[in-house]
């Protein structure tokens, strides 16, 4: 991405930074962020938020590799006006620069067409997808579950208890409704095939 930008004659790359606390020190006020929220692998979503405070006037536009049917609506709860994966093309990325920094959202067509699918069809919370259910923070640790990441790894990743993220796991198996520790690893194994 970053060449892409390099050669944009729209873009000017203004900073690249690698961490949140490294944004926080840097004096630049950019007109627009563009984040993989893997930068921050132990704040997960949250890093849009962190950074909603830091740049408010600024939009900001999430390029990853997570998963767009997880991860995209989420985002643009935390604050970010797009999301793009970043498998998609090299327009698709320049497209969604210019309408985030138009104040337009961006999202893939198919992103789109989900969420009018389902604002038309009047889903009703009590039919949300399982996955729905969980927590940023939550999810965030089923994304690592698929990863085949163990709670050691796992607490390492994102910087907290081996105990909280053992309380995690067992309230992400209530409100999915599973009955065991293996039955949340083929669920997260099966979200990470589904991509």
């Amino acid at each position: 991405m970053e060449n892409i930008l390099f050669e944009s004659d729209e873009f000017e790359l203004a900073a690249f930074i690698s961490s949140v606390e490294e944004s926080l020190l840097n004096a630049c006020n950019p007109d627009l962020v563009l984040i993989d929220i893997v930068v921050d692998k132990s704040r997960g979503i949250g890093v849009i938020k962190d950074l909603k405070r830091r740049y408010a006037s600024a939009p900001i536009l999430v390029a990853t590799s997570h998963d767009e049917t997880l991860f995209a609506e989420r985002c643009l709860r935390a604050g970010a006006k797009g999301f793009l994966m970043k498998t998609q093309s090299t327009d698709d990325l320049l497209q969604a620069l210019q309408d985030v920094s138009q104040d337009r959202l961006y999202l893939s067509s198919r992103m789109t067409a989900r969420i009018l699918n389902r604002m038309s069809t009047h889903e009703i919370e009590q039919k949300r997808s399982r996955f729905e259910r969980l927590s940023d923070r939550e999810l965030l640790i089923v994304q690592h579950i698929s990863q085949s990441l163990d709670n050691k790894e796992i607490a390492r990743e994102m910087k907290i208890s081996i105990k909280t993220i053992e309380s995690h796991r067992s309230r992400i198996k209530s409100k999915l409704e599973l009955s065991s520790p293996s039955e949340l690893v083929r669920f997260a194994m099966r979200l990470q095939n589904n991509r």
